[in-house]
């Protein structure tokens, strides 16, 4: 082979892996803007407004205590994030969702000491929650409230779904939990959910 050709050769070689590399880039970029937002519930309005679910039951038990997320700690991966409320759009079929900051599902119970799964979502980026996937067994989760509560909360469980997965954390019913989701695979097509137990209120 003559050395024009070797030449040649090679950067074809390069200018094909370059693209490919290009490609693969460009697509994980859309998938984050695209696909990484929640699971899809079955029968949630557009909501423009800040309302809340609450516990099912109609009369609360006594020491009951509630109030709206307004940040989310995770001691053991540094993450320390504000939370904002996040609405489902029923026309367009999309959740709001931020690029910087957690947002609470506000089809899901408030954190509270009774009942319900509180659900926070976030993209799979650096700076929110692209370290999610390493976190440990035992972690600790600490939400705050507006109304100046602190809940502590422990993983119990991770498990990766599919978008259309929204049995498990829309119809929800039993002791209190805080359920967390970023997107995960290749093209971020996947969900991953951490579930925490609440262990104590303060």
């Amino acid at each position: 082979m003559s050395r024009k050709s070797f030449v040649l050769n090679m950067f074809g070689a390069a200018f094909v892996i370059g693209g490919a590399l290009l490609l693969v880039t460009i697509i994980r970029n859309r998938a984050v803007n695209i696909v990484s937002t929640p699971v899809r519930p079955q029968t949630v309005a557009a909501s423009p407004t800040a309302t809340y679910a609450t516990t099912a039951a109609a009369a609360q038990p006594q020491g009951y205590i509630t109030g709206v997320p307004t940040s989310l700690s995770i001691p053991s991966l540094n993450i320390n994030l504000a939370v904002i409320p996040g609405y489902y759009d029923a026309n367009s079929q999309a959740w709001t969702l931020t690029t910087d900051k957690v947002q609470f599902a506000t089809p899901t119970a408030q954190p509270n000491n009774a009942a319900g799964n509180t659900f926070l979502y976030g993209h799979a980026r650096t700076n929110v929650f692209g370290s999610l996937p390493k976190i440990r067994a035992g972690a600790q989760a600490v939400v705050t409230t507006s109304n100046g509560h602190t809940f502590y909360y422990t993983l119990s469980s991770t498990r990766v779904v599919d978008p259309s997965d929204s049995d498990s954390v829309f119809n929800y019913q039993g002791k209190p939990i805080l359920t967390l989701q970023t997107c995960v695979g290749l093209l971020y097509q996947n969900r991953e959910l951490l579930t925490f137990n609440l262990e104590q209120v303060v």
